[in-house]
């Protein structure tokens, strides 16, 4: 298939990354100041993967597609928006203008943009995921991600209603392709409000003690 990703940092990169091995054809939007970087060199990646039950270390240069702006009459099947949370606002008209009949795939952190999201994209136009299966963070080099080998970690995607339709079906087939581990559930809204807060409490809780070595030592 051929997908967009919005936004190169460290989740859509690396789930980028993934699909491309996959065999798809995935193109990042990113910032026009990054653009000719990422064309000339390529983005880096430094991976941890613990998918096979072992520590395995990658280094690659992952060279996508790269545009930085998005027309109606783009060839994508999917967009996948994995830009941090906080700038939901000022892409939302970007892709209202942009994105056409294509399925625009929120994968972020979110918990209170339903209601935004609503007024620019009509229901039909869009559905949610979390990208559950990395994390990382990134320096003017390389990305640095984590692909999780634990039995708990997945994709989550879901419809808005809880159906279980063919464009859910058809991105989650991508992504078991790439070893994502795609979950469709019936409730996204709801999971996604619900991580939100465990993740809101336990980030207070790190940050309160210190460090994070502190806050397991404590709560122990």
């Amino acid at each position: 298939m051929n997908m967009l990703i919005y936004g190169a940092g460290v989740i859509g990169t690396t789930y980028g990354w993934q699909l491309s091995e996959a065999g798809h054809r995935i193109t990042l939007l990113v910032r026009p100041e990054i653009k000719k970087s990422a064309e000339t060199n390529g983005i880096k990646i430094h991976c941890l993967d613990y998918r096979s039950g072992k520590k395995q270390e990658k280094k690659v240069t992952f060279r996508p597609h790269i545009i930085e702006t998005l027309t109606e009459d783009h060839p994508f099947e999917y967009i996948l928006v994995t830009t941090n949370c906080l700038f939901i606002k000022e892409i939302l008209p970007l892709l209202k203008k942009g994105a056409g009949k294509t399925p625009v795939v929120f994968m972020q952190n979110i918990w209170n943009d339903f209601e935004e999201i609503a007024q620019y994209l009509r229901p039909e136009q869009y559905f949610f995921g979390f990208p559950f299966m990395c994390g990382g963070g990134k320096n003017d080099e390389e990305i640095h991600c984590t692909i999780s080998g634990f039995k708990t970690s997945h994709t989550p995607l879901g419809e808005v209603n809880g159906q279980i339709t063919p464009r859910v079906e058809k991105l989650a087939n991508a992504f078991q392709e790439a070893g994502l581990k795609p979950i469709i559930h019936p409730r996204i809204q709801e999971w996604l409000i619900t991580h939100y807060v465990v993740a809101a409490g336990l980030s207070a809780g790190i940050t309160a003690m210190g460090s994070g070595k502190s806050f397991v030592k404590i709560n122990q």
